[in-house]
């Protein structure tokens, strides 16, 4: 807050050049002025806050592509990432489908293993491999410009 000009007020106010109402019209318009820089300093500061959130959240999606090169770490990455800012309501749902689809998909890929008995098993594993790689770039880029993307064929194991 501006106490100088406060200051300067009361003392114009105290030499009678204002009257108690203009002291207190112009006291209010300096309140208001403050106030109003205020709040827009912390409406600037929670759109960051947004952009900081949605750019995490796209962290978590593409995470998901480590796990094409190193399988466990893949698993364990996007868990990690989505439970360290679990408290932030945008991460927190990104991360619930993300893991959601986690879970679906190494359903999936068991189911595919077994049946690679009968020969069905290998173009399963290669189009769960072409779907988890398509789906971790498009949830990432829904992500970074603030939209949910459920995946398709995921299981709903975690309510988003």
């Amino acid at each position: 807050m501006d106490t100088e000009q406060l200051r300067n007020l009361h003392k114009l106010k105290e030499e009678g050049i204002l009257s108690e109402e203009e002291f207190q019209a112009q006291k209010q318009k300096l309140l208001d002025a403050e106030q109003s820089k205020t709040s827009g300093t912390s409406a600037n500061t929670s759109s960051f806050d947004n952009v900081d959130s949605n750019q995490y959240a796209m962290f978590i999606h593409l995470s998901l592509l480590i796990g094409l090169i190193f399988p466990w770490i893949g698993l364990i990455v996007p868990l990690v990432l989505w439970l360290v800012k679990k408290e932030d309501p945008i991460v927190d749902q990104h991360g619930r489908v993300v893991v959601n689809w986690l879970i679906s998909s190494f359903i999936y890929s068991i189911v595919a293993i077994i049946l690679m008995v009968v020969l069905i098993g290998i173009p399963m594993l290669l189009a769960l491999v072409v779907c988890h790689f398509v789906f971790a770039i498009i949830g990432g880029m829904k992500a970074k410009s603030g939209e949910l993307w459920q995946y398709p064929l995921s299981i709903k194991f975690l309510k988003v």
